[in-house]
């Protein structure tokens, strides 16, 4: 699972759960980056991730592919 969610986040897509409001997803300045910085976004505000605690996090929580209330659907 890690490998698609890894690609996924890279292409573009948001996971979350609308429900909690908690989202991982990776900015647009960070497309293409060698070691890309994630965004984890809860109710209390951001950190930063980095892939590895992203797809921990997504697995941990079991977030799944959402749209964002304010992005939308974030896919290139």
């Amino acid at each position: 699972m890690h490998r698609l969610a890894e690609s996924r986040l890279l292409a573009g897509y948001i996971y979350g759960d609308n429900r909690n409001h908690e989202y991982v997803y990776l900015p647009g300045s960070e497309l293409g980056a060698e070691n890309p910085v994630l965004v984890y976004e809860t109710k209390e505000g951001q950190s930063d991730l980095s892939m590895e605690e992203a797809l921990s996090v997504i697995e941990k929580r079991s977030l799944r592919m959402v749209p964002h209330p304010v992005f939308g659907n974030r896919t290139l």
